[in-house]
């Protein structure tokens, strides 16, 4: 397909017309039918611009309009068709966010960002809005001077006509329509590698280039493992706070959540998230939502693959490690036996935005680790990654075909009593935490996981020790606390001593912040769990900290648990409520809905 597009920002639309080629997958296809979300449908024409007829459905709650076409002659199975849609979008999109000059670092110019997935594309453009389908794209894309418009896309040209400036845009490598993506800002380039740069605003550009300066060794390394890098450009986009997750793996340009700048490069490993994302989800890419863990799953497991490769084996452990405690808290929040606690869910008229948690990502990697440590191990399981990439590439797949590449590819290498031993369909449909536990290395966690035993008994660990440790130790140190924090008042609530545990509680963290200063820290990671454990322990100090980190970003892994804690404290209820009305706008669409559910006003 291609997209015209003009951004205006004075009355918060996209407008312009979309070109699509589409192919008849079955003998006499008269009807063309697309996904649409609070689209204004102007006209649509054939190729020699002939009117074609439309109609739309009655708009779902979850899936917005069904678009028919008619697209007259019917076509044979193959034959192709080519039409023209004009067409704007809604202030509402759930697709976009606008930002005002006041809520960008420059405070100059307005600001606009897209987030497509799960099935918000449609909220942006006319399309068949599946992981299933996939496309090849061009664009062109008009924005006021002297603003920049990047997208998923290799750039290729700009023009300027008196006060507006276009860009033109080119994906060869087929994708589905939740990586489009598309940016426009007051933005500068710098680059940091031979095929990457970073892009942001004026005041940011400077400090994403150290924290992501080993883009390039990350790059290669995946490269070693599961094949060639086949989008071209690899360059990093650093989003205003208000961005929604820690990164999207948009092709040609990730973006990514300025909670990574830590200022030490400590959180860019998510950049290695998103790179494996290249291959583990862009490249391959799961049929269905159903199959999301075949995404997020397969990228963990590449993803710490490569962090195993840079740093050695047992930070593969340690990383793996700190997901099983993500994995924990998801099945907490949703009940162990909760649809959503499945690595294949039924989702049959549910918005994935729903289902969407760590369970994916961590019950999926689990899986694979489990597979690889019976069939041998990495020396087996790499090559069987870089074959799947290699057959499935450009292509979608669902768990059924992976099952059966899995099995082929190892028949005569691995013995057929040890691959008859994959209970498959436990592994996919059991609730809760993985199906069979997976041993792991846990020295590089130990010491922290010992510090936090003792710290929850008064013997307050030392600076000197944490100051030594990295940021994912002291993560495992303070989950760990967490963790005993949370067993013990679950157990004093029962016996009705909660303030008693409480004011413990208050105590060992009031003693472990005059000495290690948590409250204080500059990392994201770290904030974050300190703001729980406080949280959770009523230390009302803490509130106002917390009230300015869950304002001062939009990532949903740290507003969406702080909100609902606070939500949950009578102490802070009111407080919770109060922030998120005062500060809704703020939040991207998807944010702000999930934070209307967690907070019930919605």
């Amino acid at each position: 397909f291609h997209l015209e597009l003009d951004v205006d920002f004075d009355s918060k639309t996209l407008k312009g017309y979309i070109d699509i080629k589409a192919q008849a997958q079955a003998a006499d296809s008269g009807s063309l039918v697309l996904d649409t979300r609070d689209l204004k449908i102007e006209k649509i024409q054939d190729a020699k611009e002939n009117p074609l007829k439309f109609s739309t459905d009655k708009p779902h709650d979850v899936f917005g309009t069904k678009l028919t076409i008619d697209i007259g002659a019917p076509l044979k199975k193959g034959e192709e068709t080519t039409l023209r849609i004009y067409y704007s979008t809604s202030p509402e999109s759930t697709a976009i966010q606008w930002l005002p000059p006041s809520n960008t670092a420059g405070k100059k110019h307005p600001y606009l960002f897209t987030q497509c997935q799960a099935i918000h594309a449609r909220s942006m453009f006319p399309c068949q809005d599946s992981p299933g389908v996939k496309s090849t794209y061009t664009a062109k894309i008009t924005v006021p001077s002297p603003l920049v418009a990047l997208m998923s896309a290799g750039r290729k040209g700009k023009t300027e006509k008196d006060t507006k400036m276009s860009y033109t845009f080119d994906q060869p490598v087929p994708m589905p329509s939740y990586l489009v993506a598309l940016v426009v800002g007051c933005l500068e380039e710098r680059e940091i590698g031979p095929r990457s740069s970073v892009w942001s605003e004026p005041e940011m550009v400077d400090a994403g280039v150290k924290e992501f300066e080993d883009t390039e060794k990350y790059l290669k390394t995946a490269e070693s493992i599961v094949g060639p890098y086949v989008w071209g450009r690899y360059d990093i986009l650093l989003l205003p706070p208000s961005f929604p997750y820690g990164g999207m793996e948009n092709p040609c340009l990730t973006f990514v959540t300025p909670t990574l700048l830590a200022g030490d490069k400590s959180l860019a490993t998510v950049v290695i998230h998103e790179i494996a994302h290249s291959w583990m989800g862009n490249l391959v890419t799961c049929k269905t939502w159903v199959d999301f863990w075949m995404n997020e799953g397969f990228c963990r497991f590449l993803e710490l693959k490569v962090i195993k490769a840079l740093f050695g084996d047992k930070h593969f452990d340690l990383h793996a490690c700190i997901g099983l405690k993500a994995l924990r808290e998801s099945v907490r929040q949703y009940g162990e036996d909760h649809n959503f606690t499945r690595m294949r869910p039924e989702l049959k008229g549910v918005d994935p935005d729903d289902a969407f948690s760590s369970v994916p990502y961590e019950k999926g990697m689990n899986f694979l680790i489990y597979l690889e440590n019976l069939i041998g191990g990495d020396k087996v399981m790499n090559p069987v990654l870089r074959a799947y990439c290699d057959t499935f590439k450009h292509k979608t797949i669902t768990a059924e075909q992976f099952r059966d590449f899995f099995l082929a590819n190892l028949k005569g290498k691995v013995e057929g009593k040890t691959l008859e031993k994959i209970e498959w369909e436990k592994w996919w449909t059991t609730p809760g935490m993985p199906y069979k536990p997976n041993v792991l290395d846990t020295t590089l966690i130990d010491a922290s996981v010992k510090a936090a035993e003792k710290t929850c008994e008064k013997s307050i660990v030392d600076n000197g020790v944490v100051a030594k440790w990295s940021t994912a130790q002291t993560i495992v140190f303070l989950e760990k606390m967490e963790d005993i924090e949370t067993e013990r008042l679950e157990k004093a609530k029962a016996s009705g001593s909660e303030e008693k545990e409480k004011k413990k509680f208050q105590e060992i963290l009031s003693s472990l912040d005059s000495k290690c200063g948590f409250s204080k820290s500059r990392n994201s990671e770290i904030c974050f769990r300190w703001y729980k454990m406080g949280i959770r322990a009523g230390l009302t100090s803490v509130l106002p900290g917390a009230v300015k980190f869950i304002t001062s970003q939009g990532r949903m892994k740290f507003v969406r648990p702080l909100y609902r804690l606070m939500f949950a404290a009578p102490e802070a209820k009111q407080l919770a409520l109060e922030t998120f009305t005062a500060h809704r706008q703020m939040y991207h669409a998807i944010a702000s809905k999930m934070l209307a559910k967690d907070l019930k006003l919605a």
